[in-house]
């Protein structure tokens, strides 16, 4: 009985998805890499495009880096574009006159952030306070050497969604979403054959470079095809936090969420067994970040959204390039909920997009916020909530 223990026991092991390097191989590893900002203008010297993965939209921390590279007079100098996932080409005209504008006025940015994909609006105070720290900079930049922000998604016109089968349809439309993002991209880097400079911010999958199907083809992200087509331009890099972890399939039918979710089950878990966050508590949790190449955080096995058809073998490295930690998991936050552009016109436009994404029955809506009434729905989606710190490994 004895030996049947021990024999499961390595069973477990063996199979449990964790690297079996010691700890101090991590360690050490932490311990040469060098200050976010410091890495990050570094690798625009030797590439055109780094790409972020914030593994979060709702993580505050992220954007409060990008804040700082905004504010670094070395990443000023590379007069670069920040190209932003979560804001949509028809966003474009707004944000530019945001930008331009003499004073600092974000009533201009409202159709901005109403008009998201989920209806409900972008709430994320973060957003706005980089593009705030955005027109901050350029009040000191001459022009030519000003700071864009482009915004690359695909366009949602709400004006246009009568029923939820007009919203079915334009989900459909989002099944080249990655290859539009990535267009947008290259149009916006000169197709990487000038020496323009820009970071793109965008989510785990997106930022994907090289994460292969079980059979062996690529998972067609967008960072894959900027990966693929402009290799040595590109750079992608996981801000470190807690990582989606997909145990099953739940059912066939189609998803009702941009995300798709709501068709998997799943959770949050530690990287590598919690070895990444050992390692950078016993270097001190310093903000630090590193290439992760043929090491061993980039030899941990890969966990992410693709993991139930993946390729056998697959690691972190084959994602990403690098790893920028920036504070214990712990003590990581989520972004305010801002509520400014929730005017008395929109708040009529915002119970009819949550009518017509639950077919004009709000029960559904209703019974998930926990609230008795349209009314009170109303008031939950538009009420504005603090920073807080994170807590999805405790849900």
């Amino acid at each position: 009985m004895r030996y049947f223990a021990i024999a499961l026991l390595l069973v477990l092991v063996f199979n449990s998805g964790y690297s079996q390097r010691p700890i101090h191989e991590y360690t050490s590893v932490v311990q040469r890499g060098k200050s976010p900002v410091e890495f990050v203008n570094n690798m625009l010297g030797q590439k055109d495009l780094v790409v972020f993965d914030d593994a979060l939209h709702s993580a505050d921390e992220p954007f409060r880096f990008y804040i700082d590279l905004v504010q670094d007079k070395k990443f000023r100098d590379y007069s670069p574009t920040i190209f932003i996932e979560v804001l949509s080409i028809a966003a474009q005209p707004h944000i530019n006159r945001f930008l331009q504008s003499p004073v600092k006025d974000s009533t201009l940015l409202m159709k901005v952030f109403q008009d998201d994909f989920s209806g409900y609006g972008w709430r994320y105070q973060t957003c706005l306070d980089l593009l705030a720290a955005v027109w901050d900079a350029n009040r000191e930049l001459p022009d030519g050497k000003k700071i864009e922000v482009v915004g690359v998604d695909q366009p949602i016109y709400w004006e246009g969604i009568h029923t939820r089968q007009d919203y079915d349809i334009f989900q459909q439309s989002l099944a080249a979403r990655d290859y539009f993002m990535y267009k947008v991209i290259a149009a916006g880097m000169k197709d990487f054959k000038s020496s323009k400079k820009g970071i793109f911010l965008t989510n785990t999958r997106h930022a994907y470079k090289a994460i292969r199907h079980a059979d062996g083809r690529l998972y067609w992200n967008a960072a894959t095809f900027l990966h693929q087509y402009h290799p040595r331009k590109i750079y992608s890099v996981r801000m470190h936090n807690v990582s989606l972890y997909i145990e099953k399939q739940l059912n066939d039918q189609k998803s009702r969420t941009t995300e798709g979710l709501d068709r998997v089950s799943y959770r949050w878990v530690l990287i590598d067994g919690g070895k990444w966050d050992s390692a950078f508590s016993q270097a001190g949790n310093r903000p630090v970040a590193f290439p992760i190449k043929g090491n061993v955080f980039g030899n941990t096995p890969y966990v992410g959204n693709h993991m139930l058809d993946v390729q056998k073998g697959q690691t972190m490295q084959e994602a990403y390039d690098a790893v920028i930690f920036l504070k214990p998991i712990a003590e990581l936050h989520s972004s305010a909920i801002m509520n400014y552009f929730y005017t008395p016109v929109f708040k009529p436009e915002l119970q009819r997009r949550i009518l017509l994404l639950h077919n004009n029955d709000s029960t559904e809506a209703m019974k998930s916020a926990g609230v008795p009434t349209m009314d009170s729905l109303i008031r939950k989606i538009t009420s504005p909530e603090p920073r807080r710190l994170s807590n999805l490994l405790r849900e």
